[in-house]
């Protein structure tokens, strides 16, 4: 499927509101957060959010299948689990050409439908190398840049050093990697599955909404 029409398909689900464009029915923000070249933004968000299970997501907002990544996990999980246990982070990197640009993390962003999404624009791509660097993502030795994968963080989760700490889980729609053991391919009803269960073993919090 074309760029064009992934982003038509994306608009097709928002309505015009006041001379501003909106998605019907959306329960969460579309700003973001310009990521610095070292990500500190998004390691003190990730940090702070320790005890909680987090998703981290890294995506090039105009990628099609980013999208539809984007659009499956929001209906396998976000839309219909708000539960402040649950913390989501999503990294918006330029892979594709023409290269995205920020104007292009808004409309992507308004697929997630949960309140506890934020969203990061990182023009310079920087952070899709420290993750792959961070988390060893590799095919036959050679080092895979990090974009249009999902990862799962268990509430023990800290992020000490430059790089991002190993997931319990990252999922991936690669063809770098695939075949991979370790990496299994994008699969948004077992991902959400491994979610839920890494929920139930935390304690019940007023916040589960």
């Amino acid at each position: 499927m074309g760029k064009s029409l992934a982003l038509f398909a994306v608009l097709a689900t928002m309505t015009v509101v006041g001379g501003r464009t909106e998605a019907a029915d959306v329960h969460t923000a579309t700003g973001y957060t310009v990521l610095d070249e070292i990500g500190s933004q998004l390691r003190a968000d990730f940090n702070r959010a320790k005890g909680s299970v987090r998703l981290l997501f890294v995506v090039d907002p105009t990628c099609p299948g980013c999208l539809r990544g984007l659009d499956d996990v929001n209906k396998a999980l976000l839309s219909n689990t708000h539960d402040a246990r649950l913390q989501t982070f999503v990294v918006h990197v330029p892979v594709l050409t023409p290269a995205p640009k920020a104007k292009d993390v808004p409309p992507a962003a308004e697929l997630l439908q949960n309140s506890d999404v934020r969203h990061y624009w990182n023009p310079s791509g920087a952070f899709g190398r420290a993750l792959s660097e961070g988390v060893g993502l590799k095919s036959d030795g050679k080092s895979v840049y990090a974009w249009d994968v999902w990862l799962v963080y268990g509430p023990e989760a800290t992020w000490d050093g430059t790089n991002p700490p190993k997931p319990r889980l990252l999922m991936h729609q690669l063809r770098a990697l695939e075949g991979s053991k370790e990496f299994p391919r994008l699969d948004s009803k077992a991902f959400a599955q491994q979610v839920h269960q890494l929920l139930t073993l935390l304690p019940p919090t007023t916040a589960a909404r």
